[in-house]
């Protein structure tokens, strides 16, 4: 018997078959792996809300805040208390008040958005965790320090809110649509991502700060983790009522569709 070796049409056609199994396989391997990253994403937020409702339970139903300058005793000492990280005035970045509440407490273990891929925080220097924070309605802000401030404790510099009607933040008693509220989510604007989640009518500090502080929808798709606790997928990257009205500069760095809010109104954001 004489032992042939392939023909030359045999290999095409081989080679054919494989590069249609390939065409076919890649996609799917794609699908699978992103499918994968949002489960992991909503896992992540499930724990961050948990975590910021745990918080507020045992602190008189006050959330973290979104933003403190110094310690509670001197509002001078240099330090920046986030919700995510507490910037020392040496530089040394610890975990903020949120990670003694998830299981993945510790330094090294601080939850980050596997969907996010930009090394900009955007804030600071900050590292980037890919998520961001209800300050628009829930959460307290300070403003940043100043010469006359000497005596006064971090608390002491937390703004009222114009959307609040003068209050700084909400409690969780006053949240009374919490399925329908964003607590965190995914941020996201242009050339980077952000860490305070803001209203597209959230204008107290000018719609430059409401459009940094939109969310990211990577492929189409935003996770948001809500008050009561569930988190969901959002599809629909919303420009925000007034967009129209406002300049290209300022609504181009909202970076829409790739960014975009979960509402046009304050709906999503507001839970009274």
């Amino acid at each position: 018997m004489t032992r042939r070796g392939f023909t030359i049409i045999e290999l095409v056609v081989v080679l054919i078959i494989l590069s249609m199994l390939m065409s076919i396989l890649i996609p799917t391997l794609h699908t699978t792996s992103t499918a994968s990253l949002r489960t992991h994403c909503r896992t992540n937020l499930r724990q961050l809300t948990r975590a910021a409702i745990q918080y507020a339970i045992g602190r008189n139903g006050r959330f973290p805040p979104g933003l403190l300058h110094g310690t509670d005793a001197n509002a001078s000492s240099g330090d920046v208390r986030a919700w995510d990280w507490w910037r020392q005035p040496g530089g040394t970045v610890r975990p903020g008040p949120l990670w003694a509440f998830t299981d993945r407490g510790g330094e090294v273990q601080v939850l980050q958005c596997p969907t996010c891929d930009t090394a900009l925080a955007g804030w600071e220097g900050d590292p980037v965790t890919g998520y961001n924070y209800n300050v628009a309605f829930v959460a307290a802000e300070a403003r940043t320090p100043n010469g006359a401030d000497t005596g006064l404790g971090a608390w002491d510099l937390v703004i009222e809110k114009s959307n609040l009607e003068g209050l700084k933040q909400l409690t969780l008693a006053q949240c009374r649509r919490t399925g329908t509220t964003a607590l965190f989510g995914t941020g996201g604007r242009l050339g980077g991502v952000n860490k305070f989640m803001r209203s597209p009518v959230n204008a107290g500090s000018g719609y430059d700060t409401a459009y940094a502080g939109g969310q990211s929808f990577p492929e189409g798709a935003s996770n948001v983790g809500w008050i009561d606790g569930h988190v969901s997928t959002r599809r629909n990257p919303y420009q925000g009522a007034h967009w129209e009205a406002l300049p290209s500069w300022l609504t181009d760095s909202l970076d829409w569709p790739n960014n975009g809010f979960l509402s046009d109104d304050a709906f999503a954001y507001d839970p009274r």
